[in-house]
């Protein structure tokens, strides 16, 4: 594991990092898929449902252009992480200018060397050089290392988003099974 002290470099994402960037997401899905929802699933069937989700979602951001992807490096040229800032973002509330953090991954073995922040400073710099007034992020919840880190860094709840199942997991998937629709969608 390297040294916290360890010196990164940012650059901008290009297409070539779109597969790198899939699998360290795939390999922190598990940490951040909706509890309530994955009951009775297979870890498989929940990267899956967790991958589809976020491909539908970057996909509407990709169309506006709106996507900010930076990658954080080794002094090697080796990546360690990166973050997609969506900009501009509506506030709904206040209609003021926003920035929103859409997404934020670190290679394991990076994790607590401070990459994470560096990659949110940079997040943060570019949305107020932008004339952005604010910055918005969801997180899972039950991930508590991610929610520490957002806290450390001057993160304070806004909203919370509950939930509750209203229905058993055999009833959840008889209902998947009239619509045609698996876990994933398909």
């Amino acid at each position: 594991m390297p040294e916290p002290s360890e010196p990164y470099r940012l650059r901008p994402a290009t297409d070539a990092d779109r597969t790198w960037i899939d699998s360290v997401r795939r390999s922190n899905y598990m940490m951040n898929a909706p509890i309530m929802r994955i009951a009775g699933y297979s870890r498989d069937e929940i990267v899956e449902a967790m991958n589809d989700w976020t491909k539908r979602s970057l996909g509407e951001m990709e169309k506006y252009d709106s996507l900010h992807v930076t990658i954080a490096e080794t002094t090697q040229g080796i990546a360690v992480a990166y973050i997609m800032v969506l900009w501009p973002a509506q506030d709904d509330f206040a209609q003021l200018p926003q920035g929103y953090i859409q997404d934020l991954g670190v290679v394991r073995a990076h994790w607590g060397t401070g990459v994470a922040a560096l990659l949110m400073e940079h997040a943060e710099r570019f949305i107020r050089e932008q004339g952005g007034l604010f910055v918005a992020l969801n997180v899972n919840a039950q991930n508590g290392r991610a929610v520490a880190f957002y806290k450390k860094n001057g993160y304070m709840e806004e909203w919370k988003t509950m939930g509750k199942c209203l229905v058993t997991q055999e009833e959840i998937e008889a209902a998947q099974n009239e619509s045609g629709e698996g876990v994933t969608g398909e």
